[in-house]
């Protein structure tokens, strides 16, 4: 049977991450992916001249682990773009109508009082919630609670169904009622100990936004990053594209069962989801799979809409538009993708991208992709007044790719992590844990390498 010092189940971000850092610290990796491509959420698709994300299409500057990771890499060097921040603006739908969302909103905390005082965003009702907000003493939790519960807390229902829940609907698609504000919105959690009052918090750290873009991507998509990393590990790093069926643990390694045969390795890193590692460590580690399998995730379908530049009767000046609830048919965001990121389109046509969250995502994943796009242009000649034909499309479906940060998450991942305690050698990499962010997990998979390395070296 072969042997091999770690073995890598999943080749998206995390896993290729972890197989790179690896590799810098001269330690070899088998990677194993089910699927015939490498990068999992992240793939770019060209056409026509356009790129075309299928998942993320940035990251967010502010945190430092991809531009870092980029500085490492030969192909990724200077190939950093920002966004087109001039033009960043924020339209959420109300009464089948963009409304733009005030100026110096940190989230759902105002941190600029004139631009809120005087948007007919916000009702006079929830004005005055706002400056009553003011008035709140410092408070310590007891227990963990709903982001619905938090913001309703603070400011009342119009502000968390017509602004907190679409914001975070891009990043969870979950439902507010069952997500946690403790591993959703640690810093705002943070503020009420602190201040009491959240918007006493975001106007003591708030700074005018610098001409420094919000979000950060790569020429030629994300893609690139992707790309990069895997040539970089190839020397280290050998790719096995095959289905996992099963883990074994013997007295000092772990023994990989897929479709290519049965491999051995003393480390093991799990960069799939919580609940396909839940599947695999049933035999091995049951209380663990437990842990694992009760992480829940939502699906996302994502589609891109090409239309010629001269066939439409308007720009947009923004980065794209929300939907609430109340006012969604079938997509729940959009992104003006030549706006936001000006170099990913050439300069005659125009891209925009439909998101579609839970629980519109599972109804329509068994859609065909004709129909998602019927779907979304209808959304857009809804919303937008846009009657032209898209001159191409791509849809993209990702069927339980969302992890759902749910009331007690922080909780479930300290249990699950201290049962590794019982795992010598088993490592646990994704965005089921600890941010669901694409720095998040790369800064996970450094420190899985790191530890790796250590024991490697003792």
């Amino acid at each position: 049977m072969p042997s091999t010092k770690v073995v890598i189940i999943g080749g998206g971000i995390s896993g290729l991450s972890a197989a790179y850092f690896l590799a810098k610290n001269g330690i070899p990796s088998t990677l194993i992916e089910k699927t015939d491509r490498l990068g999992g959420l992240i793939k770019t698709d060209i056409v026509s001249g356009c790129e075309l994300e299928a998942g993320p299409d940035s990251y967010l500057a502010a945190k430092p682990e991809i531009t870092d990771l980029a500085q490492e890499l030969p192909d990724l060097q200077n190939q950093i773009i920002g966004s087109n921040d001039r033009h960043r603006r924020i339209f959420i739908v109300r009464k089948g109508r963009l409304m733009a969302l005030p100026r110096g909103m940190v989230m759902m905390v105002p941190a600029r009082w004139r631009p809120v005082l005087i948007s007919p965003f916000f009702s006079f009702r929830t004005k005055i919630k706002f400056l009553a907000e003011l008035m709140r003493a410092p408070l310590q939790r007891s227990n963990d609670v709903s982001v619905e519960q938090f913001v309703n807390d603070h400011f009342g229902n119009e502000v968390l169904r017509n602004l907190a829940e679409p914001l975070l609907s891009g990043v969870y698609g979950g439902d507010s009622a069952h997500l946690s504000v403790e591993s959703v919105l640690p810093r705002f959690l943070e503020y009420e100990r602190n201040y009491g009052s959240l918007i006493r918090g975001v106007r003591r750290n708030y700074r005018e936004s610098s001409h420094k873009s919000l979000f950060l991507s790569f020429r030629g998509g994300m893609q690139s990053l992707i790309t990069a990393l895997a040539r970089a590990a190839s020397n280290h790093m050998q790719v096995i594209h095959a289905k996992v069926t099963r883990i074994e643990k013997s007295a000092d390694a772990w023994r990989v069962h897929s479709g290519n045969g049965e491999i051995e390795a003393k480390s093991l890193i799990l960069a799939c989801p919580a609940y396909v590692c839940a599947d695999l460590m049933g035999q091995a580690a049951p209380s663990l799979a437990s842990d694992l399998a009760a992480i829940r995730y939502g699906s996302a379908i994502l589609v891109n809409l090409v239309y010629k530049k001269e066939q439409l009767r308007r720009t947009w000046d923004g980065f794209g538009f929300l939907v609430p609830r109340d006012e969604r048919r079938s997509i729940g965001a959009a992104t003006w993708v030549s706006t936001k990121f000006p170099s990913r389109t050439p300069p005659q046509l125009t891209a925009l991208r439909a998101f579609i969250t839970e629980p519109q995502a599972s109804e329509l994943l068994n859609n065909s992709n004709e129909m998602l796009t019927h779907l979304a242009r209808e959304e857009f000649r809804r919303l937008l007044g846009l009657e032209a034909v898209p001159l191409l499309s791509t849809v993209h479906a990702w069927p339980n790719s969302m992890p759902q940060y749910e009331v007690g998450h922080r909780e479930r991942r300290e249990r699950i992590f201290s049962r590794l305690a019982q795992c010598p050698g088993l490592y646990l990499i994704g965005n089921a844990y600890q941010g669901v962010g694409i720095p998040d997990c790369v800064r996970m998979a450094k420190e899985t390498a790191k530890q790796i390395t250590v024991h490697s070296t003792a």
